[in-house]
């Protein structure tokens, strides 16, 4: 364009300066901007080219001159520096950049916020793309820089937007330090903070705030005596509602509109107070302005929870009258309350209290009949009633909702053979087709008795009318071919899956993968890293994990989550310490293993990230949260050891002299972290201490529950279900003890109860190991123990098993020599070798 004479305008430069950026040639955009050419044109930059420069600036550098191009940006080209717009530009220009987006929003609340109209220009972005966490960012900046503010504008922009984004609790702050300034509220700010006393039914704070706006100079209006009206209706105090009631009446500057009338016959509703209500709703319909949607079915319902069906029909004729047509509300309140007084008993007398109501049922009112008699398990009335909509004078075509209604209803009750019958009706019908939820339950129908094959016929076909199956559909055909092991027709549902376009993940990896999911065969460290590929895969995985490692990972919050991606991380890295710890004893030289305890050194460093990545201007709210976590992290890593790591867990093995390698070096792996979090947060170390306690305490007591619970059905299942978790156990507390965070008397109240569990004959092996597991392996370990009191009760304990394990043989062998005649197969007591064999069971898969 330059070669024919034609000059760029700032459209042709803005996509230059980003196609630079993007090729990473800085200098020439900067060269073009300084060129005489541009500065000549006297163009006014846009936002994506301040954004370019600035993002050039820093690239090469240039702090100086970044700063210089914000606090010129306003006032020389009417540019409001953003944050919003610079990320979009830099995810357009430089998406694997991320520390220059930090450092520009850095620059930007520095150096361009006292601009109040860019403040405001960026906050009002922020919110309007609900992000949060940078809104606060930047008020906290503020705040930090020690930046006046004294434009109530400001407060307003910020109060709303935490406000909408569902965050009432920032906002009151905001207010609170906007008072603590010496701001009054304005009437925006008023509006908004009574919103937020009216959820928290706080009627002081509102008034108050009603005579900080007028000691600010701001008049009261019908907004801020609606959101007062709402204030005390919430606060069941309809005397000062009624009171602000009349004085807008009287005000000859304010006028009663529909949404003060709304609110106050919805609040009066809310109350009880009906009569009330139906005065007012009176006076409204004498006037001219009309309710709405909202205040016809409140008023409805209201009417109908007193039984008072007069004045309801007569708000469903006033519906009609004024043109507001009635909505699946509607239908669906007076039918619950027509079925919870008058209880029909058939769809004839159904119609005919609709009919008295002076309703001419439509097809939206059948399909609400049909739907009730359904939930009241009426079957034989839901199909009256469509009967009845075909015949005059209704002459009702029946559509799908009404078809799908009908298939829940026989789903519901096991009727395949009506099920069926009614989908083929929809299959024959000429005005309608199948929608997904009718072949969900026709799939439920076929799944229920069993009839997987047809039920693939069915998700095949649903596919071929591009009908896309629901998540609940396709988790449903899976599970049947998990429960089953039928992995053929596991792979049939996978390649449906796959052609849905449901997911992009499972389009580029093979069938063999989810199989492998399904199958449950992957550790949990396989699995964990499964949760980073996609969401499909992350649904899969999370239910896996659930079901066989019992973690719960949906309601958890982002500290516990990263606290337990990082103890899978140091489970898997356990294994391997535990074999190059032996090499590392015979050879210092081994890399491999100050390798992997800088690995678990960095595990660590980021479990005390997360636990002191939370900042609050209180110091005693920091400090009280930071030992929230610290007992929320500790909850996290007992029950990773005991519960999570007793899957792979291997039985107890009755003749060891002590546990596993692989289990000593997890345990001791925990306790680092542990004494780790010890030396971090010194003010804490009581909590961790306790914290572990408790839970000790509290897992022994459900294990005792437990064992009293399963041995009543199965001693063998017994076994399997106790013995692995108080191994796990024993091993987290012989380690405790080693690294000093339990006492001697915390590990003697531990085992003390767990011999108490362990007393009956059978358990006598098991709890012989452990003792043995606990002294050897690890009390011995610590110099000076050898004759400490606990090491002489654990010794006592054992041969106290050994006597009473000898005195059960010893009389065994009397009872066999005395009784050779009377030997049978099937004996009272087992003889002890099998009892030994019995805990060399496997664990269940």
């Amino acid at each position: 364009m330059k070669e024919l004479g034609y000059e760029w305008s700032i459209l042709e430069y803005n996509e230059y300066f980003m196609v630079k950026l993007y090729q990473a040639r800085h200098q020439d955009i900067l060269d073009t901007f300084n060129g005489d050419a541009f500065q000549k044109s006297k163009l006014r930059l846009s936002v994506g080219s301040f954004n370019v420069l600035l993002a050039a600036y820093l690239q090469l550098n240039m702090e100086k001159e970044a700063i210089q191009l914000i606090k010129e940006a306003h006032g020389r080209w009417g540019v409001h520096p953003d944050i919003r717009d610079f990320q979009r530009t830099m995810h357009r220009c430089m998406p694997r950049n991320t520390t220059i987006g930090k450092k520009a929003r850095e620059l930007i609340s520095t150096y361009a916020f006292d601009n109040v109209e860019t403040l405001k220009s960026n906050l009002i972005h922020l919110f309007n793309k609900r992000m949060l966490g940078d809104a606060r960012w930047i008020y906290a900046n503020i705040i930090k820089n020690k930046i006046k503010v004294e434009d109530t504008s400001v407060y307003q922009v910020l109060i709303k937007g935490f406000l909408d984004g569902k965050s009432p609790r920032d906002a009151t702050m905001i207010y609170d330090d906007m008072r603590q300034a010496g701001l009054q509220p304005s009437g925006a700010i008023c509006v908004s903070m009574l919103a937020i006393y009216a959820a928290k039914r706080d009627v002081a704070q509102a008034e108050q705030i009603i005579k900080d706006t007028v000691t600010g100079g701001y008049p009261l209006d019908e907004l801020i005596y609606n959101q007062l009206i709402r204030v005390y209706l919430k606060s069941r105090m309809a005397n000062k509602a009624f009171q602000v009631f009349e004085l807008i009446q009287r005000d000859p500057n304010l006028t009663v509109n529909d949404v003060i009338l709304n609110t106050m016959i919805d609040g009066l509703v809310i109350n009880k107070e009906v009569e009330a209500a139906k005065v007012l709703y009176e006076q409204m319909l004498a006037s001219h302005i009309r309710p709405d949607m909202v205040t016809y079915n409140t008023l409805l319902k209201g009417f109908i929870r007193i039984a008072d069906y007069s004045s309801a029909l007569d708000v469903i004729s006033d519906m009609y009258k004024y043109k507001c047509e009635p909505d699946t509300v509607t239908f669906t309140t007076l039918l619950d309350g027509i079925f919870a007084n008058k209880q029909p008993r058939t769809a004839q007398e159904m119609l005919d209290s609709l009919h008295k109501t002076g309703m001419q049922p439509n097809i939206y009112t059948f399909n609400a009949v049909i739907s009730k008699f359904i939930q009241n398990h009426q079957l034989t009335e839901a199909e009256h009633a469509i009967d009845a909509m075909r015949k005059p004078p209704y002459n009702l075509k029946p559509t799908i909702h009404t078809y799908t209604n009908l298939l829940q209803g026989y789903v519901a009750t096991n009727n395949l053979t009506k099920a069926m019958w009614t989908f083929q009706s929809i299959l024959k019908s000429d005005h309608m087709r199948p929608d997904r939820a009718s072949y969900h339950f026709i799939i439920c129908a076929f799944m229920n008795h069993d009839r997987l094959d047809d039920a693939i016929t069915c998700l095949v076909r649903m596919r071929k009318d591009k009908c896309s199956p629901t998540k609940d559909t396709w988790g449903m055909m899976l599970d049947e071919c998990i429960r089953r092991r039928d992995w053929n027709t596991g792979a049939i549902v996978v390649r449906e899956l796959e052609a849905s376009g449901t997911t992009t993940a499972l389009t580029a990896l093979p069938n063999e993968i989810l199989l492998y999911i399904l199958k449950q065969f992957l550790n949990l460290d396989d699995l964990w890293r499964l949760l980073q590929v996609s969401r499909t895969f992350r649904i899969f995985a999370l239910h896996t994990i659930y079901r066989r490692w019992k973690i719960e990972l949906l309601p958890e919050s982002t500290m516990k989550i990263q606290c337990r991606a990082a103890l899978v991380a140091l489970e898997a890295l356990s294994c391997q310490l535990s074999t190059q710890t032996r090499q590392h004893q015979r050879d210092n030289t081994n890399k491999l293993f100050y390798h992997l305890m800088r690995r678990e050194e960095k595990l660590h460093k980021r479990i005390v990230l997360g636990i002191s990545s939370y900042k609050h201007k209180y110091v005693l709210i920091e400090d009280i949260d930071i030992r929230n976590r610290i007992r929320s992290a500790v909850d996290v890593i007992f029950h990773h050891a005991v519960f999570v790591t007793a899957v792979s867990r291997p039985p107890i093995r009755l003749a060891c002299t002590h546990a596993s390698s692989k289990n000593r070096a997890l345990a001791a792996m925990m306790v680092r972290l542990l004494t780790r979090l010890d030396v971090a947060f010194p003010s804490c170390c009581r909590e961790i201490t306790f914290t572990l306690a408790d839970n000790i305490k509290a897992f022994l007591e459900y294990t005792g529950y437990k064992l009293m619970s399963l041995s009543k059905v199965n001693k063998s299942m017994t076994q399997h279900e106790g013995e692995i978790f108080i191994s796990a156990c024993f091993d987290l507390m012989g380690a405790a003890f080693i690294g000093k965070i339990l006492s001697e008397n915390h590990v003697e109240c531990a085992v003390q109860r767990a011999c108490e569990l362990l007393s009956d004959s059978y358990l006598r092996p098991i709890k012989r190991a452990l003792l043995v597991d606990l002294l050897e392996g690890w009390l011995t370990i610590k110099r000076g123990l050898v004759a400490s009191e606990l090491c002489r009760w654990v010794q006592t304990e054992i041969e106290r098993c050994d006597q009473q394990s000898s005195t059960s043989s010893s009389s065994m062998t009397v009872a066999t020599a005395t009784a050779t005649t009377m030997r049978t197969t099937s004996s009272l007591y087992p003889p002890l070798s099998d009892l030994v064999s019995l805990a060399h069971l496997p664990l269940a898969s």
